[in-house]
């Protein structure tokens, strides 16, 4: 069975592998062959969309989570709206989770803490 996300998949990776062939260099048999500049490009590529993708994911869970656990209802996009809000714009996606868990304007930030707040700051429930 062909799938939407398959078929996906293999057009993209049909297109890649077009992309980074030198079409001047020819096998006997007609074939393209591959560069070896062009398959580190493409393994490159390859990397980069999947973490893209797994950035995506993750950041949909995490705002879906942050909803349920504070009650907010989607307004817009019923039912993805969680994807595409992470799709569209991650960074504004991000940045609204950490306006929603957290006052920045009154405690500072922190890398390197379990909540990513001072020890003494409440949080917001």
């Amino acid at each position: 069975m062909i799938t939407a996300a398959g078929l996906l998949l293999d057009e993209t990776l049909k297109y890649l592998t077009w992309i980074y062939t030198d079409a001047s260099n020819y096998d006997d048999y007609g074939h393209p062959v591959s560069n070896p500049a062009y398959v580190l490009l493409y393994g490159r590529d390859v990397l980069s969309i999947c973490i893209g993708v797994f950035v995506i994911v993750l950041v949909t869970k995490t705002r879906k989570q942050i909803r349920s656990r504070y009650g907010i209802p989607e307004q817009q996009c019923v039912g993805c709206e969680d994807c595409c809000c992470s799709f569209w714009c991650n960074c504004c996606a991000v940045a609204q989770m950490a306006r929603h868990t957290a006052d920045y304007d009154t405690y500072a930030g922190l890398c390197c803490s379990e909540t990513g707040l001072p020890p003494h700051a409440p949080s917001i429930v």
